[in-house]
C-alpha cells in the first residue's frame, strides 16, 4: 500500500504529464499487485481531494475495485492533532500524511514535497518507530514491493 499526496495524482494518474515517466509505475503496481492499494484519511486529506475535481472519476473506480482505501478519519484526525502538538513547526502542514501512514501502518508514500520530507522520516512520529520509504522518482521504483503491503484490520 500506497499514501499518494496530493501534489502527486497528476504525476501518477496523467500519462501526458511530462514527470509520469517517474511516477506511471506506482499506478501500474497498485492496479496489478493483488493486495497492492492507495490508502487515505482524515478530514484534511479529504478536503484536499475534494479539490482534484479531475481525479474523482478515476479515484471512485479504483474504490469501488478496492485500491483505494480510507483509513479511519477520527483515528487519523487524532493522531494529526498529536503529532501538531509534538511538532507545531508552520512548516509541517502535511501531518495528516504522517497520520495516515502511522494509523494504517502503510510504510511507503509518494510525494515530492521536500519540506514534508524531513517531518515524515522523523521516527518520533511513527508508533512502531519504524520510517516510511519515499517514492519521488523513478529511481525509487525499486520500492513497488509486496513487503510494503500491510494488512488494514481495524483501521478502516
Amino acid at each position: 500500500m500506497i499514501v499518494l499526496d496530493i501534489n502527486c495524482f497528476h504525476l501518477v494518474f496523467q500519462p501526458k504529464n511530462n514527470d509520469n515517466d517517474n511516477f506511471c509505475h506506482i499506478q501500474k503496481w497498485v492496479t496489478k499487485e493483488k493486495y497492492a492499494c492507495f490508502v487515505y484519511g482524515g478530514t484534511k486529506y479529504k478536503c484536499e481531494l475534494e479539490k482534484v475535481t479531475k481525479y474523482h472519476k478515476i479515484i471512485n473506480q479504483l474504490k469501488n475495485v478496492g485500491k483505494f482505501v480510507e483509513i479511519n478519519t477520527q483515528m487519523i484526525d487524532e493522531n494529526a492533532r498529536q503529532l501538531k502538538i509534538i511538532c507545531p513547526d508552520i512548516d509541517f502542514d502535511d501531518e495528516h500524511i504522517v497520520a495516515i501512514l502511522n494509523i494504517s501502518g502503510c510504510k511507503l508514500v509518494c510525494t515530492k514535497d521536500i519540506r514534508a520530507q524531513e517531518y515524515i522520516k522523523r521516527k518520533d512520529f511513527y508508533s512502531d518507530k519504524k520510517v516510511p520509504q519515499i517514492y519521488s522518482r523513478v529511481k525509487h521504483k525499486n520500492l513497488l514491493q509486496k513487503k510494503y503491503i500491510v494488512e488494514l484490520k481495524n483501521r478502516c
